[in-house]
């Protein structure tokens, strides 16, 4: 299910509130504040332990917030300016934001961080939310659904956790052995936890699980509560033929906080100012002149989500890229003179009555809200474009678009002291040294560099490290309509085989065509009448003259699998010797991790939907590079790692 049930919360504002589920109180009646910091915040000794380091904690039970909003208010006070707090909280059933409000509106929370909180809030939809509070020093990562299942997509290492489900008694799955082993699995050696309980059970599962436990004084009426402290073995450096080592993160060892990337599109930029928030100073190296001149210059970009019937990984990432980006747009909006992104919706257009069926089908099977998608008829559809449809379809509120170029100028103006761009530099070469990396053009050689990206397209090829590394080229052609010349004028992005954006510096812009191996951007009339022929299919009474109209082309990256290429990049030679037994599916070796080339990461491979993965693509490397939680599930960040096409090139060669 793609989406996650609300809370059956009862609110009483003179009473803790209580879940009629299981039959329980959120919080202590005596005070969830002061519970908090008791039970937690104290339990784990944190006041201590935040001098000058980041700082990962992980909570069982998001509930109503209390326990973050408590945390963030004593980590803004007791730690160092300079550190960053990741707050990872599961939840089943989340609490509607309508009622989290009015709780936070009787409590003594910071009303700034609630309200910032609120504001992010996500939608009740199955995965991993990554929202960024008090100037991006705390990250904040909701994960909804089954506390066990999730648990499984994760791999960071918590310093310390907070166990805050409903009583075991009320629900004692989410404290069962299984739980207990993913909790000490994603626990630092040395890292501790905290909880009220001290149930049998709970007990005796974290004890068996690998916890020294021990019992302190409790909260209010509570005799006693439980802490702990992990111990565990060094890492393994081998793995069974299940846990696909060839596609595990690579080690982080950073002496220097930067990187050059080679690319001055979205992808670089994004990667710049993810990376630059975190401190980091980053040089980007183009080709072009000026930013966002190849694959991003175009006119404009549409962010919609992907749906499929099976919810697969391109969809999951999709979604959770739109979301993510919407927030991301909106917090880069409020810091620009102008807009930079047109929340104006779009309406996706049903090909055929097959089509049609399938679109309800999903939002009733997923009981998607009606905030994300809204199923209309053509005459729905029509009134909300202020154009005639063919037909009818979805509506999308949230969908919107943005200038790509105005994006990368933007993130290169937030951090001016921490972004550099060079163009008109070709990179020719990557050289490797003992303290890192040489990029060569054709006009220079530039410092070494402990880090490189490579976030150039299809150009990634270019190099010795990364030339097993094939992506399609796709070449597609825009049809610019001048808005004079148009007897439509659409409010809203309308798709369907093509899209129209509403109008853009006096034109509307159409597409687009998508042609295989051809890296042609020149302009041909040819595509100019395709793209109009099938926008006359969705809007019959449009003028679809190739008259007057204008254009642009350029050649897309997308991955053999059509999702992005993002981390580590392994050197060939090596892998192939080490995983030649695996990609025959040999089943008693252990398998090591891939020798990685230190500090070398590709980002690449986009497609046509680089405003829903860029940015938390860019996101998810920068956590990488900087040994943070991840934003994205296992199963999707092992979908996008560069080494499954070497392992799918390895198997190739074992079939010949």
């Amino acid at each position: 299910m793609l989406t996650v049930r609300h809370a059956q919360l009862n609110f009483n504002p003179t009473a803790a509130p209580y879940s009629d589920e299981y039959s329980d109180c959120y919080f202590s009646q005596a005070g969830a504040i002061e519970e908090c910091r008791h039970v937690f915040i104290q339990g784990n000794g944190l006041h201590q332990r935040w001098q000058n380091n980041d700082f990962s904690i992980a909570e069982l039970g998001f509930g109503c917030g209390i326990n973050f909003l408590t945390t963030c208010t004593e980590w803004l006070q007791h730690a160092d300016q300079s550190t960053r707090l990741h707050y990872i909280s599961f939840e089943k059933h989340p609490v509607q934001p309508a009622q989290l409000q009015k709780i936070y509106q009787t409590m003594a929370v910071d009303q700034r961080l609630a309200t910032d909180l609120l504001n992010q809030y996500p939608l009740a939809l199955q995965g991993f939310h990554r929202l960024q509070l008090a100037e991006q020093r705390i990250t904040l990562t909701l994960i909804f659904g089954d506390a066990l299942s999730q648990l499984k997509q994760c791999d960071f290492e918590a310093d310390a956790w907070y166990l805050d489900g409903f009583a075991p008694s009320k629900n004692p799955a989410l404290w069962s052995q299984a739980i207990a082993d993913e909790v000490y699995r994603l626990t630092t050696p040395g890292g501790t936890l905290a909880t009220y309980s001290v149930a049998a059970k709970v007990k005796q599962h974290f004890q068996t699980a690998g916890f020294e436990l021990h019992k302190q004084a409790g909260f209010a009426d509570k005799k006693h509560m439980l802490t702990g402290v992990c111990h565990k073995p060094d890492k393994p450096q081998h793995f069974h033929y299940t846990q696909k080592s060839w596609l595990q993160p690579a080690a982080v060892k950073t002496a220097t906080k930067e990187v050059v990337i080679i690319g001055g599109g979205m992808a670089g930029f994004c990667l710049a100012g993810a990376l630059a928030e975190r401190g980091w100073q980053c040089t980007i190296v183009d080709r072009e002149p000026a930013p966002a001149m190849a694959g991003s210059g175009n006119q404009n970009a549409i962010l919609m989500p992907r749906l499929s019937v099976d919810h697969d990984i391109q969809s999951q990432l999709t979604l959770q890229g739109f979301l993510f980006s919407r927030q991301f747009f909106n917090a880069l909006d409020a810091q620009q003179n102008a807009p930079l992104w047109h929340a104006c919706g779009a309406i996706q257009i049903a090909r055929d009555a097959m089509q049609a069926q399938r679109m309800q089908h999903i939002v009733a099977q997923e009981n998607i809200p009606a905030e994300l998608i809204q199923v209309i008829d053509q005459q729905q559809a029509s009134a909300l474009s202020h154009c005639q449809l063919s037909a009818g379809g979805w509506y999308i509120p949230l969908a919107g678009w943005i200038v790509p170029k105005q994006l990368c100028l933007a993130l290169q103006a937030q951090y001016p002291e921490q972004i550099k761009f060079i163009g008109r530099e070709k990179v020719t070469a990557l050289q490797s040294h003992a303290r890192g990396w040489q990029v060569i053009t054709d006009n220079r050689t530039l410092p070494i560099t402990e880090h490189v990206i490579l976030a150039n397209a299809n150009a990634v090829t270019e190099f010795e490290q990364s030339q097993w590394c094939r992506l399609h080229a796709k070449r597609g052609q825009l049809t610019h309509i001048p808005c004079a010349q148009s007897n439509v004028h659409p409010r809203k992005i309308i798709c369907s085989d093509v899209y129209l954006t509403p109008a853009v510096d006096q034109q509307y812009v159409l597409g687009a065509s998508f042609i295989s191996a051809d890296n042609s951007t020149r302009l041909r009339e040819r595509e100019h009448r395709e793209n109009l022929t099938r926008l006359k299919k969705i809007i019959p009474t449009m003028n679809t003259s190739s008259a007057g109209v204008g254009g642009r082309a350029a050649v897309r990256a997308v991955g053999p699998d059509r999702l992005p290429v993002l981390g580590p990049i392994a050197k060939e030679q090596q892998f192939q010797r080490d995983f030649q037994a695996a990609s025959e599916g040999n089943t008693r070796v252990q398998y090591p991790r891939p020798d990685y080339y230190p500090g070398l990461y590709i980002a690449s491979g986009f497609g046509s939907r680089g405003l829903a993965w860029i940015p938390l693509c860019a996101e998810a490397l920068a956590c990488v590079m900087n040994d943070e939680p991840a934003p994205l599930s296992r199963s999707i960040l092992q979908a996008l790692h560069p080494s499954r096409i070497l392992m799918k090139q390895l198997i190739g060669l074992q079939k010949k």
